[in-house]
């Protein structure tokens, strides 16, 4: 029986460091990825964050959603003289056992423009979102809205235009515009909201201060 026993822990211990082994190899293939994403648009990468992005943005509705937030797999770069961001990024909410932990794709920009406040959160994702948030009547398409209306419209069309609205929250506060969304994936990342960033930029947010150049990431 004791025999049976210890060949029971043997192939648990072996099981545990298999899938952590895998879990590893898996995090490394997707850092290369995204490394070589953003060298071929001339941008910056690192798998670490330089920037203390949790700190440094802990205003935004989606860093403030829970605790012990941590943010990896960075790309970075310039947009039109403005600072770019883009990161794997996850937060705990709860705590023992109800915690639960919540990837997100992030992706942001300081701009000089003068935009008012707007926070947007998909339907889809409400149960993450703040609880005055979910609170809001005010409902912009699937999107649950607080802030300036015009901008969560612009916002909207922006998304719409793209063709990238699933699941898709953003938020304007200060010089910082934000879009974010869930993880489903492991094979899901923030590239594509890099896109998304450049049809909000370009297409829309230029009304709001006459034009910003072609918008575009260096290609």
């Amino acid at each position: 029986m004791q025999s049976v026993i210890t060949w029971l822990l043997i192939v648990l211990l072996a099981g545990s460091v298999l899938s952590l082994l895998l879990m590893g190899l898996g995090q490394e293939r997707r850092a290369s990825r995204l490394a070589r994403k953003a060298h071929e648009h001339r941008l910056s990468f690192a798998k670490s964050d330089p920037f203390d992005i949790p700190l440094r943005y802990r205003n935004l509705a989606l860093v403030a959603a829970g605790h012990s937030g941590h943010a990896n797999n960075v790309t970075y770069g310039r947009l039109e003289g403005w600072p770019l961001r883009a990161c794997d990024f996850r937060y705990e909410s709860a705590h023992g056992t109800r915690r639960l932990t919540r990837h997100y794709s992030l992706v942001l920009v300081e701009t000089d423009l003068d935009l008012p406040a707007v926070l947007m959160w998909h339907e889809q994702d409400l149960d993450a979102a703040p609880v005055s948030l979910r609170q809001s009547t005010r409902q912009q398409g699937p999107w649950v809205c607080v802030g300036d209306d015009a901008l969560a419209r612009r916002l909207t069309e922006a998304f719409a235009q793209a063709g990238d609205g699933e699941r898709l929250s953003a938020q304007v506060l200060g010089c910082v515009l934000a879009v974010f969304c869930p993880v489903r994936r492991r094979r899901d990342d923030y590239l594509p909201l890099l896109e998304v960033l450049r049809a909000v930029l370009n297409r829309q947010l230029s009304m709001a201060n006459g034009q910003i150049g072609n918008g575009r990431f260096p290609q």
